[in-house]
């Protein structure tokens, strides 16, 4: 479960942070070439997707904090 959960974070991690970035360089190049049409769409066609990456890398980086601790990791001992 918690291998599942790790390889969820990273998927959504790298997916979020690529959104994000084609989202400012494509409003960066929309400034560039002086159209406003290409910034708006930048971002209301990659919004959706990278706010929801987010939001699931989120909930497993959440969800992980819950998950025990194996004796690899350095687990506390008692």
């Amino acid at each position: 479960m918690k291998k599942v959960l790790e390889f969820v974070f990273w998927l959504a991690l790298v997916a979020f942070l690529a959104l994000g970035a084609l989202i400012v360089f494509g409003q960066l190049l929309g400034v560039v070439v002086l159209s406003p049409g290409l910034v708006d769409g930048a971002a209301s066609a990659l919004n959706w997707s990278a706010f929801s990456s987010a939001t699931v890398c989120a909930l497993a980086a959440f969800v992980l904090q819950y998950l025990p601790k194996s004796d690899e990791e350095g687990a506390e001992q008692p």
